[in-house]
């Protein structure tokens, strides 16, 4: 967003609370009427306000940093009531560093934030006290300073909530660590809209990504393999799309380069289900994830089948992988992994090599009925076929006759059809006897 271009009365409406708007007002009617100096030095005041506020804010919710530094503010205040010049003395000290404790003590601001709010500070010392100019020439900020500080005022400090860096992180981490943070990504996305990731700066948006992706890989953190890491990172990416596009970039193959072999199918997770991760990672990361996909243990790799599958790239690898999985891993892989289309061809090639009813009833139940829905008629006619051309041997097996029964209900080849199969492939004990005469 560009704010040099928007009216500056409409900056007053992005700040946070009631007292954020009131006390930049007067600074906007100093600089409507064109007294520059009074604007930066009500800016300044402005600030300092907000700030005392957000430490307190901070400090009721149970910030350790704020509280502490609240108790020294406080005591300030209470030694200026009592006519103790230590009390101006600190407070007064407390003020012109209260920049430096918000950045580096409760993380409001990054360091680009932190020059400008700099900035803004110098001028105010330039704008309020006449003995640091030379006798008779005064300083004379521009309008467009005393704009540019309004702005950065507001964008940087008066518009943001009362939780930032390690506060707003978390905070962060305990929303979407919850049991109840849904794993849907625009329910996510309703979820961190309305958290202290709105409005963030920079470096919390860097810092929240950072701290899903290595608490997802890290078995000793919250986040560990936690399905609404990965709707939370697309969340923020349709939140902020170039600053959380730039940080997969960099930690994803970090991630990727450094995971240990054994939590790796999990980066393939983060790969399979945030929405950039394909397009960031580098040729090298790319190239590891085929090889994990080629070579991996299958009780790893089965589960990242289906969602890898929907990368282009990775396809031919998984079919390949698939079409040489031993029949316990394709069950496996179908029944507790939810792989379907993919395992069909194997599948189906079982079948064809059975030898017993026994083992057909077997590869019936556990790799064949379960990807019924995925049939085509031409794979139909080719498991009726398969007793006189690969000499499978399923007439007769029980699970064979429930799927000639399901084949009927779904009506996926009309009767005759399947009638003049089953006769011509050792299954007329399949025909209903009035459909027989």
């Amino acid at each position: 967003m560009i704010e040099s271009l928007s009216d500056i009365e409409a900056l007053a409406i992005r700040c946070h609370s009631e007292q954020s708007k009131g006390y930049i007002a007067e600074a906007i009617r100093c600089y409507r009427a064109g007294a520059c100096r009074a604007a930066i030095v009500s800016t300044w005041i402005a600030i300092v306000f907000d700030l005392i506020d957000k430490i307190r804010e901070l400090a009721v919710s149970g910030d350790k940093a704020a509280k502490d530094i609240e108790t020294r503010y406080e005591t300030y205040i209470a030694q200026i009531e009592q006519n103790n010049p230590v009390g101006i003395r600190s407070a007064l000290e407390f003020e012109r560093d209260i920049l430096e404790i918000c950045k580096d003590q409760l993380q409001f601001f990054d360091p680009q934030q932190f020059i400008d709010l700099t900035r803004l500070r110098e001028d105010r010392h330039r704008c309020a006290h006449p003995s640091f100019q030379r006798v008779g020439i005064p300083y004379h900020p521009s309008a467009e300073q005393a704009r540019l500080h309004i702005r950065n005022a507001v964008v940087h400090v008066l518009a943001q909530p009362p939780v930032q860096g390690k506060a707003a992180l978390a905070q962060l981490k305990a929303l979407v660590g919850s049991v109840y943070f849904p794993t849907d990504d625009e329910k996510a996305l309703a979820q961190l809209d309305n958290s202290s990731l709105k409005n963030a700066t920079d470096a919390l948006v860097k810092g929240f990504i950072d701290m899903l992706i290595f608490g997802f890989l890290s078995d000793n953190d919250p986040l560990f393999y936690k399905p609404q890491v990965n709707a939370a990172i697309n969340a923020s990416f349709e939140l902020y799309p170039g600053i959380v596009e730039d940080r997969l970039r960099k930690q994803l193959n970090t991630a990727i380069r450094d995971v240990p072999d054994n939590r790796f199918s999990g980066a393939c997770c983060l790969v399979a289900f945030i929405k950039p991760a394909w397009h960031v990672l580098e040729q090298t990361s790319k190239n590891k994830v085929i090889r994990f996909i080629e070579e991996g243990p299958a009780n790893e790799v089965l589960g990242g089948f289906e969602p890898l599958s929907k990368l282009d790239a990775l396809k031919s690898a998984i079919e390949l992988r698939i079409n040489g999985l031993e029949f316990d891993d394709l069950a496996n892989a179908i029944n507790a992994h939810g792989v379907r289309a993919l395992a069909k061809e194997r599948s189906l090639h079982f079948l064809s090599q059975v030898g017993s009813w026994d083992r057909a009833n077997e590869v019936f139940n556990k790799a064949v009925l379960p990807l019924f829905s995925h049939l085509s008629p031409e794979d139909i006619v080719r498991i009726v076929r398969m007793p006189s051309e690969t000499g499978a041997d399923l007439p007769g097996a029980h699970s064979y006759g429930l799927f000639i029964e399901k084949v009927r209900q779904a009506a996926n080849i009309d009767n005759n059809s399947l009638n003049i199969l089953l006769k011509e492939n050792r299954g007329s004990y399949l025909i209903p006897q009035v459909e027989a005469e």
